[in-house]
This record gives C-alpha cells, sequence and structure tokens, in this order.
C-alpha cells in the first residue's frame, strides 16, 4: 500500500512540510540537515538533497520540512520529493 503524502505550504515560498500518516523518527526528535555532507548518516536527507535545489531538510517525526533553492520550482521537484519520502515511509513500514 502506498503513502499518502500531504503538502503544506508557508508563508515561505521556499519552505514546504511533507506529512506522512506515520512517524519516520521517534515522536519527540528531529533531525537537521543543511547541506548533503550532513545527511551522510540519514539515507532520507541523503536522497532528498541528491534531488538538487535542496537547501535543507528537516526530520520532524511524521513530517519533512523541505527549504528549496529560490531559483527552482517547486514543479520541479515536488514529485520526486513525494516519492523519496514514500520510498522511506514504505521502508519504515516494512522494518527496514
Amino acid at each position: 500500500m502506498s503513502v499518502e503524502i500531504e503538502i503544506t505550504p508557508s508563508r515561505n515560498p521556499n519552505y514546504v512540510t511533507f506529512s506522512t500518516g506515520q512517524n519516520l523518527i521517534p515522536p519527540g526528535t528531529g533531525l537537521t540537515y543543511s547541506d548533503p555532507e550532513s545527511a551522510e548518516s540519514n539515507p532520507l536527507a541523503k536522497a532528498l538533497f541528491a534531488i538538487g535545489g535542496i537547501e535543507s531538510v528537516w526530520i520532524l517525526g511524521r513530517g519533512i520540512h523541505v527549504t528549496k533553492d529560490d531559483k527552482i520550482r517547486w514543479s520541479k521537484i515536488q514529485s520526486r520529493i513525494i516519492e523519496t519520502i514514500r520510498h522511506a515511509a514504505n521502508s519504515v513500514t516494512r522494518g527496514g
């Protein structure tokens, strides 16, 4: 079964929250990545930075907060972000 992803824009046009119906990390914890090098230890954050145009990733329970470069349009990267998150959420569901 495919994980549903809810998209919540913010007042900042470069910042969007992608929410899943399940925790990707333990509740009450957060992981912040400001560049690809800092994301090396987290497969989801590393994969998101690999898309290109991503400036930061914050994973907080069920939400993944993504900030993009202002030169990149969401329409160019949003579907890849969703598929990357969906893949990670499915891995959590399967236990791996």
